[in-house]
């Protein structure tokens, strides 16, 4: 039986936005804030769904890959 994994459903965020955030971060918080999130690991989380049990992983799954939402863009 495999582990609950901590999942979410997020938006990846295109590179021009991400390296703007690492900079503002940069300019913003001092070194003793914290560890930064890598800068591939930045994305824009929508639900946090914490543990999960691989059964529910694949209901999961099943349901948002029936979700149909036309495209996009976010700007900088």
């Amino acid at each position: 039986m495999s582990e609950p994994q901590r999942l979410f459903f997020a938006i990846d965020l295109p590179a021009e936005i991400r390296e703007q955030i690492i900079h503002w971060r940069a300019t913003h918080f001092p070194p003793e804030a914290g560890r930064p999130v890598a800068a591939d690991n930045l994305h824009l989380t929508l639900a946090f769904l914490g543990e999960v049990s691989a059964e529910k992983e694949k209901a999961l799954s099943l349901l948002a890959g029936r979700i149909r939402q036309p495209g996009f863009h976010t700007h900088a």
